[in-house]
């Protein structure tokens, strides 16, 4: 335990020399599959070792030289000590380039790293408490054609949480980011869902999110929806209603989600209606995402458990 918390300490002290602005919007965006890129509690919540895996796109097919955004994102986490504690990892890439004609690339990743204490509770009930450290790449822009480029910076990013679950319901509430100047958004995120056993071979797993942005980002609350039918535990349809948005915009979507369980591998696509068909206009188009999960046992015999959450 104490080694745990020098290297946290650790940890602090060296991000806490970078510049402290950051910008992490970019994996919110990402939280329907990934949950842990809006509360550093959720790691270790599922009780295996779980790797995955998000690639998003759009246009998924366009005219040669038009506009195109690209990202990749990659969780990890593991319970460690008995389950009573937990470690993640979050990393992710995204790219947009405008026409190949006098356009832009526009592009910022980020490292983060997690870690969270858990508690059990009556009725199989965890509480955990976690912390978020790590550096975001301040997005930068690089011209093309005119051979002007933008500055590359790396700053930290703080972020903490809380969250509870057990067989059938979920609720977190974070903040991340607090650490950051008054030019970057510090939300703060509440989280809850609740799985309705319809019969033995069907059920739906309900779940809302809240954000509130800090003042400095528009002090506004919005408020998504979703749900997702799962028969036999072995096929999940789900539709997620995302005023947050599908990017950095402020565009709302409707997402339609398509997920398959294969023993220890879970496979996913989905799609938001932020807009229709293609256009000149990136932001108008929708994101194509695939995902993909692998979870083996972390020593506590809970890999063969199907979890909702």
């Amino acid at each position: 335990m104490k080694q745990i918390f020098k290297l946290l300490l650790a940890g602090l002290i060296i991000t806490q020399a970078f510049n402290m602005q950051a910008q992490q919007d970019q994996m919110y965006i990402t939280y329907p599959f990934m949950p842990m890129n809006v509360n550093p509690a959720y790691a270790g919540s599922r009780e295996v070792i779980s790797v995955s895996g998000i690639y998003r796109t759009r246009p998924l097919f366009g005219p040669l030289g038009a506009a195109t955004t690209t990202q990749q994102y990659f969780n990890f986490d593991m319970p460690i000590a008995k389950d009573r504690m937990a470690i993640g990892f979050q990393a992710y890439n995204a790219q947009t380039q405008g026409n190949l004609t006098g356009g832009s690339i526009y592009g910022n990743l980020g490292l983060y790293g997690n870690f969270a204490y858990r508690l059990t509770l009556p009725n199989d009930g965890k509480l955990a408490i976690g912390v978020q450290l790590g550096v975001t790449q301040v997005p930068v822009f690089f011209g093309i054609g005119t051979g002007s480029s933008g500055n590359t910076a790396f700053n930290s990013s703080y972020g903490a949480g809380v969250y509870y679950n057990n067989d059938d319901a979920y609720l977190g509430v974070s903040m991340l980011n607090f650490n950051a100047s008054d030019n970057y958004n510090r939300p703060i995120f509440i989280t809850g869902g609740y799985v309705f056993r319809i019969d033995d071979d069907f059920k739906i797993k309900t779940g809302a999110l809240l954000r509130k942005q800090s003042t400095n980002s528009g002090g506004k609350t919005d408020f998504d929806l979703n749900a997702t039918g799962w028969i036999n535990d072995k096929f999940g349809i789900g539709i997620w209603y995302q005023n947050t948005g599908s990017d950095n915009s402020t565009n709302t979507s409707i997402l339609g989600s398509l997920q398959v369980q294969l023993k220890k591998i879970q496979i996913g696509y989905s799609y938001d209606f932020s807009g229709s068909g293609y256009s000149n206009s990136l932001s108008s188009q929708g994101f194509h995402q695939l995902m993909i999960k692998y979870e083996i046992d972390a020593g506590n015999g809970k890999s063969s458990v199907f979890r909702y959450f």
